[in-house]
């Protein structure tokens, strides 16, 4: 039974490793990614040795999220450091029609800046609310927006008030112009808040706000810091893993059996 589960563990791992790496540059504006990461920890009292690797470290997901079971997720405000960071913005999109968005923060959010993301059903739609705090808890906004299902993506707006990238690879031309980090128990500090647990339904979500035939590739320019999800895995991505484990169980009865 061990057997069967370290191959199972293994497998996963794999499919993960090879679907989810996107390199991030290190020489591009600063302070670059790795550095942003590193000074939550060191902000908090934790070695940076315990951080993720940028590179090596990369969340498992589709850039399909759902709101755990509290019904609500709070975004926080990391960094940006862009040329666009004055206009840039951020919000939810319906992963079934990417017309259909709600903005969390815009062009005037700073590090500290949170935003509270809530899903209601409503007849046969989701309606997705959100509510904007400055770093000192003012109210900045509030708007709604109705999705077809509770499965939403994130997405950028490279210098404007409408998405331009998405946390789907696949609705950039395949392009990755997200990367996400997941928590695994260590303690971190935001900027704003008191060093606390970074827990596994939390995620860094950094990004790229140029094309990547032309940009830096250093995906520090929005970092926020978004809790109370769960990545969704694609169809593709649950068959993959599916045939892979039938393998590894076949494996394992075939190893029983010359015991």
């Amino acid at each position: 039974m061990r057997f069967v589960k370290s191959l199972v563990a293994a497998a996963a791992l794999a499919v993960s490793a090879s679907a989810f790496a996107t390199p991030v540059s290190l020489g591009g504006e600063s302070p670059d990614l790795q550095t942003i990461i590193n000074g939550l920890y060191t902000a908090a009292g934790t070695p940076t040795t315990q951080a993720p690797n940028v590179n090596t470290n990369q969340a498992a997901e589709s850039g399909q999220f759902q709101i755990e079971a509290s019904g609500g997720s709070i975004a926080t405000m990391v960094i940006e450091i862009a040329g666009l960071a004055g206009t840039n913005t951020f919000g939810v999109y319906d992963i079934y029609d990417t017309s259909k968005y709600l903005q969390l923060f815009t062009g005037v959010a700073q590090s500290g800046y949170s935003s509270t993301l809530k899903v209601n059903l409503v007849g046969d739609l989701y309606k997705f609310s959100s509510t904007t705090y400055d770093a000192l808890g003012e109210l900045v906004s509030f708007s709604t927006n109705f999705f077809s299902s509770a499965t939403f993506g994130y997405y950028l707006g490279a210098g404007g008030n409408t998405p331009t990238y998405f946390s789907q690879a696949e609705k950039n031309g395949g392009d990755d112009h997200m990367v996400a980090f997941k928590g695994d128990g260590d303690k971190i500090k935001l900027p704003t808040g008191l060093p606390a647990i970074w827990g596994s339904s939390s995620y860094i979500l950094a990004w790229e706000d140029l094309p990547l035939s032309t940009g830096d590739k250093d995906y520090n320019d929005m970092v926020v810091y978004v809790e109370s999800i769960t990545a969704v895995p694609e169809p593709g991505s649950l068959a993959l893993l599916g045939l892979g484990l039938a393998g590894l169980a076949a494996a394992a009865r075939r190893k029983q059996k010359q015991a």
